[in-house]
């Protein structure tokens, strides 16, 4: 039986209680937004592909071609050579706390370039079902943006970071992987700087390796139920143990999506998830580990892990997102202090 008719045998989708802000595709695309400190934004498209797996990108099979649409917001006072950070949204697409996060941090003198990784392929969201999109294409559409960061003359190519919060939190941090952000853009052309917010941390490469010179900072609320709080502390304590700076700060009190402001705690039934899954492990090649036996397995896929979730019932629906007193704030203060730091000119 296909992988996507399993999933419809195991959990009946039903619609979220709450509607959840989001900015329109559409209108991203191609009509200039201003941010809330004036900043005007310039639609651009980023030549991406979509990647199947993580193996078989690492290894040039990288799928289908696609034209990301983007915004770019370059703040004027930042000085010749800024420098940049890349958002990327999560399950639910772009939303307002996204602009929010661009204003703050072109606010700050840096460059923001927000990109849209569904309307251009047709997807309105991967809530319900993460299998819409492969992670591994996620990933790679982060080192497509940076690519395109490296040829704006406007921008400093060694001092271009990324954020992202849900899916985008994962496709962040594996983009910054070494062995992942080594196959795909080489040694020199890496993310400087990468602030993950409440990521899926489920699939990990066992070397537990940022590229050489990045930092990653993890943000996460101790009540998220969509993702594993614990399987995130052991990701930053085994690149912290491997040499990387790596940092994760825990919110007390905050569930999934805490940054979004104005959205008070809101149950989305639709959700699909497991927080109690195995952890999944690649070597520096992207072939799996077999969870049994401990051994890689060049036969394992993505897929066999999804199945293994569907027919073991690890699986359940509904979680728990929205913030609560300062905690958006605090997560954004955070956010713009950390790029601050680690994206400042060399000395």
């Amino acid at each position: 039986m296909r992988l996507a008719a399993l999933l419809a045998l195991a959990l009946t989708v039903s619609p979220a209680i709450a509607e959840i802000p989001r900015v329109d595709s559409a209108g991203l695309a191609d009509t200039p937004v201003v941010l809330s400190n004036g900043v005007r934004g310039l639609p651009v498209k980023i030549p991406s592909r979509t990647p199947g797996d993580f193996g078989p990108a690492m290894h040039g099979e990288l799928g289908s071609s696609v034209a990301l649409t983007a915004q770019l917001f370059v703040p004027a006072s930042a000085g010749k050579h800024r420098p940049a950070v890349i958002i990327m949204p999560g399950s639910g697409g772009v939303g307002p706390h996204h602009l929010e996060q661009a204003g703050a941090l072109s606010a700050a003198g840096i460059a923001v370039l927000l990109v849209d990784p569904f309307f251009a392929r047709g997807i309105g969201d991967t809530i319900a079902d993460q299998g819409r999109l492969p992670w591994a294409a996620s990933a790679y559409d982060v080192l497509a943006a940076l690519a395109y960061l490296r040829s704006r003359p406007e921008i400093d190519p060694k001092r271009i970071g990324a954020t992202g919060s849900s899916r985008g939190g994962t496709a962040v941090m594996m983009a910054a992987a070494a062995p992942f952000s080594n196959a795909v853009t080489g040694h020199k052309q890496r993310l400087k700087a990468v602030v993950a917010g409440y990521p899926w941390c489920g699939t990990q490469f066992r070397s537990a390796r940022l590229a050489r010179g990045a930092s990653l900072l993890l943000m996460q609320g101790d009540r998220d139920d969509w993702v594993s709080v614990q399987q995130c502390q052991d990701a930053a304590h085994a690149m912290s143990v491997a040499g990387s700076d790596a940092t994760m700060k825990i919110f007390p009190g905050g569930f999934h999506a805490f940054d979004r402001t104005g959205v008070p705690p809101t149950r989305i039934e639709s959700a699909v998830t497991s927080t109690i899954f195995p952890t999944v492990y690649m070597d520096d090649a992207g072939r799996y580990f077999d969870l049994r036996t401990g051994e890689v397995n060049p036969a394992l896929t993505a897929s066999d892990f999804v199945r293994q979730s569907i027919s073991g019932g690890f699986l359940r629906k509904g979680v728990t997102i929205g913030t609560t007193g300062t905690q958006a704030q605090d997560y954004v203060q955070e956010m713009v202090k950390f790029f601050v730091s680690k994206l400042r000119p060399h000395p």
